[in-house]
């Protein structure tokens, strides 16, 4: 720690001090969340990959006619294509569902709406100097965030919403549900929605795995861990929140030792008046 009291803001740092704190690693991710990131991000590479050489149709096409060739020549067929791009999208529903309802409690309710998605005044703050940061207008220190800073959670917040449109308009189109025109609407809200998806997953992926001071991220999605003076200088909300509940551990551990110390000296003391020839020692009364 910095010191025996938690800051209520960032304060500089010594040299000796920000050492030791790049030192000491700090879990933000559980092994779960970790599995399905990389889940996702496989299964959106594959599904982008095949969906991207299934649209022929020159209103929609984007790819070019060499990558089409390409893809169809890797699978023999557009219609094993196809299959394979329905199989991937079938597991990748199935898998979110079930984590999405046995993990409702300790992933949807706490990480996702309190952490992930939940935006409050420094988070529109941050938005506000990030941007100026970047177009060069001001040189405003970042207000402190929380385990995902604003542009996190707005990305977080974009997914979110496209999930259910993306999951619902494929099954749609795989299925042919509700009629010809139904199907034609659902293929370009499904096209509108990954295509928001992926303007965003671009900066998603610039911001975690080029830009220098967020390279910590990146890797805290393969170690689920970070190292302390990241959190520290980044995410300083959540570093405090990690501390008081260092603090809170420590003092549950502490008052649980006094408590077993103090049993054992009962229990001493105890057996030390019960034994055999001890009220000899004691004073004759008159």
């Amino acid at each position: 720690m910095v010191s025996p009291v938690i800051e209520t803001v960032p304060i500089p740092l010594t040299a000796e001090q920000a050492e030791a704190m790049a030192q000491r690693q700090i879990k933000k991710h559980h092994v779960a969340i970790v599995l399905l990131h990389w889940f996702n991000a496989t299964s959106w590479l594959l599904e982008l990959a095949t969906g991207a050489g299934l649209i022929v149709a020159p209103a929609y096409r984007f790819a070019p006619v060499w990558y089409l060739q390409m893809m169809e020549g890797m699978f023999g067929s557009r219609a094993n294509m196809l299959r394979f791009h329905l199989a991937v999208g079938l597991t990748w529903i199935t898998v979110f569902l079930v984590y999405a309802i046995f993990g409702f409690r300790n992933y949807l309710h706490t990480e996702v709406l309190q952490h992930e998605v939940a935006l409050d005044h420094d988070d529109l703050s941050w938005l506000r100097v990030r941007t100026l940061h970047l177009l060069g207008r001001s040189d405003e220190l970042l207000p402190p965030q929380g385990a995902y800073n604003a542009g996190q959670k707005l990305f977080a917040l974009l997914v979110y919403v496209s999930i259910p449109v993306i999951m619902l308009t494929g099954l749609i189109m795989a299925f042919h549900w509700f009629g010809t025109a139904i199907v034609a609407w659902a293929m370009v809200i499904h096209f509108l929605a990954v295509g928001m998806v992926v303007s965003g997953l671009m900066i998603h992926v610039y911001m975690g795995a080029v830009f220098p001071e967020e390279k910590p991220a990146f890797y805290s999605m393969i170690t689920g861990m970070v190292d302390e003076l990241y959190a520290y200088r980044y995410h300083f909300k959540w570093w405090r929140e990690v501390k008081a509940q260092e603090l809170l551990w420590k003092k549950q551990l502490t008052e649980d030792e006094e408590r077993q110390h103090g049993s054992a000296e009962n229990a001493d003391s105890g057996a030390a008046e019960s034994a055999p020839g001890s009220r000899a020692l004691q004073k004759p009364e008159e």
